[in-house]
């Protein structure tokens, strides 16, 4: 396999979003045409996103607060996983711009 298949398979952030210890599994919470929004909790009151584009055309995509069971007034600190960086004090929702047939994923914890 290349370099850019290993590094998805063994993205250990991701690995540990597939094992964490409560174990609940996430859901499509929001869909819109061909662009959709996972999310799913996690331990330690943590929530995992997934903005997943289906389509043809690079998109914004935006995850709201209320769609995934925040309130609109939550801060969160926003963990991409694919890039390793952490957005800071987010509020009310979290948008990012997602190339055609690809995803972010995120590990929203609140502040």
């Amino acid at each position: 396999m290349d370099s850019m298949t290993y590094e998805l398979l063994s993205n250990k952030e991701v690995i540990a979003v597939n094992q964490d210890k409560l174990g609940v599994q996430g859901k499509k919470v929001k869909k819109d045409g061909d662009l959709e929004v996972w999310a799913g909790p996690l331990s330690n009151n943590r929530i995992a996103v997934a903005l997943w584009n289906r389509g043809a055309s690079k998109a914004d995509i935006t995850a709201y607060w209320g769609d995934i069971g925040l309130k609109s007034t939550t801060t969160v600190n926003a963990r991409d996983l694919w890039v390793h960086s952490t957005q800071m004090s987010v509020t009310g929702q979290l948008t990012a711009n997602v190339e055609p047939h690809d995803s972010k994923m995120y590990v929203l914890t609140p502040q």
